[in-house]
């Protein structure tokens, strides 16, 4: 049995490695980040792709696909986040 651990140890570690790198493949939020988007940031810049005005500051976690509504029950979703700034554009 001493003799099989090793071989054993082995075989282990490569299914584990093999699976691993197929699991990226089906969710792409353990992918790499793409070049438009970067480590995420302790805050964030709301930024209206339409009119380039800044609508606000949060401190919370973004992601793209995320909806705001400001003060004026308008409705916003994220479509894209470089560096310190996630522009949005308005859903009507």
């Amino acid at each position: 049995m001493k003799k099989l651990r090793p071989a054993l140890v082995i075989l282990f570690l490569a299914i584990v490695l093999f699976f691993s790198q197929d699991i990226t493949k089906n969710y792409p939020s353990l992918q790499s980040l793409s070049q438009d988007q970067t480590t995420p940031h302790a805050s964030y810049w709301l930024v209206d792709k339409a009119n380039n005005e800044t609508l606000t500051h949060t401190s919370v976690p973004l992601s793209v696909g995320d909806e705001y509504i400001d003060s004026n029950n308008r409705v916003f979703r994220i479509t894209k986040i470089i560096k310190d700034k996630a522009y949005v554009e308005q859903i009507k």
